[in-house]
């Protein structure tokens, strides 16, 4: 019976990733629109207390190879205590497109980035909202390859955004490759569903969606209250409209590196916070997360059990191995899309650890408590 229920659900594994990788050729992210039409865009930056990397991204931001009438740039300030509302006052004296926000108190129902968000909406003029984070550094052309995507139709635009880092040791090259061979699957994920036009997740250092849709749902309304969300609980709840049309940019000059800044507690909490927001997904969701939550444990008793001479080891490793193909197939492709082949490098190594990697988050990410400024 064991065994049976562990191919069952392995079957159920390798139908959703198989349906994935469909999904990244449906979403046709790499053919642009030709259109040459420029949209007025409004690029909104929530930042709490990050003088560290802010200049960097204003840098870009204020050299992006776009007319400087056509886009537009909000800096929020969420409560900051350091340099950052000097900072953003500094860039808003030398350019004229760029707009400083600043937020004092929290809203009862709308809390965090959340707030500032939506605050830096009431603000812009343009109908497309892009939106990145402060530690991110976009390439000159963002702007401009996301335009051709909203030519093509789209409503909610999600891109990709890996981690990088400087001066670190050999230890933390090799923990930076494996957060980004795991984020690599997770953006795999994220174009493979969005291709079937269904919304499951998106990184905010790289999304975008037109300012209407924010309306006619309500912005946050429903998902408010939740600290963080704004930008996967905020694609469930617009998809679960089907009113919208979703995609994904694979152009690289869309690609929006993310600075990795976290260590130790800081990383674990980051962590945490990712996997709370699961108790908050619509139930399609629950559903297909639980059943390859329930693979992966029984996946992992059944290696113990092996381990101890209760199980067959043949019987483990086909399975296992069976995983193994399917893991490769979907980050195999995600690392063709995001020109990112160097990550597979540590492919057998996270194949290895992952499971009790994912489950131990999951475990921790919905019982217990986390930090987040």
């Amino acid at each position: 019976m064991f065994f049976l229920i562990l191919v069952s659900l392995l079957t159920f594994y390798v139908a959703f990733l198989l349906f994935i990788y469909v999904g990244t050729f449906l979403n046709c992210g790499s053919k642009q629109n030709k259109s040459e039409k420029l949209n007025f865009i409004s690029v909104i930056i929530a930042a709490r207390n990050e003088e560290k990397f802010l200049p960097q991204l204003l840098s870009s931001l204020a050299n992006q190879n776009y007319p400087q009438k056509f886009f537009e740039v909000i800096a929020v300030s969420d409560r900051s205590e350091d340099r950052t509302d000097a900072i953003i006052h500094d860039y808003v004296k030398r350019n004229e497109n760029f707009h400083f926000v600043r937020i004092n108190e929290e809203e009862p129902n709308l809390i965090g980035k959340k707030n500032a968000i939506t605050k830096g909406i009431k603000e812009t003029k343009g109908e497309i909202l892009l939106f990145t984070d402060a530690d991110c550094v976009p390439n000159k052309n963002w702007i401009s390859s996301t335009n051709s995507k909203f030519n093509a139709g789209s409503d909610f635009v999600a891109g990709y955004s890996p981690l990088i880092a400087k001066n670190i040791t050999l230890y933390e090259k090799i923990i930076l490759l494996l957060k980004n061979l795991e984020r690599l699957s997770i953006f795999t994920i994220s174009a493979g569903t969005v291709g079937w036009n269904w919304g499951v997740t998106a990184a905010a250092r790289n999304i975008a969606y037109r300012k209407k849709m924010f309306i006619e749902v309500s912005g946050f309304s429903g998902i408010g209250h939740i600290p963080s969300g704004d930008d996967d609980l905020f694609l469930q709840k617009i998809s679960i409209t089907g009113n919208y049309h979703l995609s994904f940019n694979y152009d690289p000059d869309s690609f929006v590196p993310s600075h990795e800044d976290k260590s130790g507690k800081a990383l674990v909490d980051q962590e945490k916070r990712r996997a709370s927001k699961w108790k908050y997904y619509p139930a399609k969701i629950k559903i297909f997360t639980t059943l390859i939550f329930c693979f992966f444990i029984l996946l992992f008793i059944a290696f113990i059990a092996s381990v101890i001479g209760i199980f067959s080891w043949t019987d483990f490793l086909i399975i296992f191995g069976a995983k193994v193909i399917i893991d490769f197939l979907i980050v195999f492709q995600g690392a063709l899309i995001f020109k990112s082949l160097r990550s597979l490098l540590l492919f057998p190594l996270a194949e290895i650890f992952y499971i009790p990697y994912f489950l131990g988050f999951a475990i921790l990410g919905t019982f217990s408590k986390y930090r987040w400024k």
